[in-house]
């Protein structure tokens, strides 16, 4: 026999409990912001003032002569992904598998002697401790 539901013959609290999802977990939202996303309270300002706000964020500021165009440090950017991607496991997590940690470990001269034991800089003055070259076909070819 089949049973269609309707509101009056079944408990609509009770079937959204069974088939719900109880979300029991400590929440991640952040509350100390729960008045700046609250759409009453924006309305309301926005009433008063007759201005939206919205939020604000401060230009970065640096020393960017080195870069020429946009394409030169995306590829600079993708570069760096890159030979960060192409580091053993244990040298990625020690990063935490993230490349900009990584750069700013490299730049901060205190992280030398940890960087030479992890083999990811040569030593000053050493050049063949690290030999990166690819092999080419070209040999192939000039012995057929």
């Amino acid at each position: 026999m089949i049973k269609l539901r309707a509101p009056f013959n079944y408990d609509t609290d009770e079937a959204s409990l069974e088939s719900g999802l109880a979300c029991e977990d400590l929440s991640l939202a952040q509350q100390q912001f729960k008045d700046e996303s609250d759409i009453n309270v924006i309305m309301e300002r926005f009433n008063r003032t007759g201005e939206v706000i919205a939020p604000v964020r401060l230009p970065d500021f640096g020393d960017f002569t080195e870069v020429s165009d946009y394409h030169t440090a995306l590829s600079r950017v993708r570069e760096a992904q890159e030979t960060f991607e192409g580091f053993p496991a244990h040298i990625r997590a020690r990063f935490e598998n993230d490349a900009g940690r990584f750069v700013e470990f490299v730049m901060d001269d205190a992280n030398m002697d940890e960087a030479l034991a992890l083999g990811i800089v040569e030593r000053p003055g050493h050049t063949d401790s690290l030999d990166v070259s690819v092999p080419t076909d070209t040999n192939k070819e000039a012995t057929e």
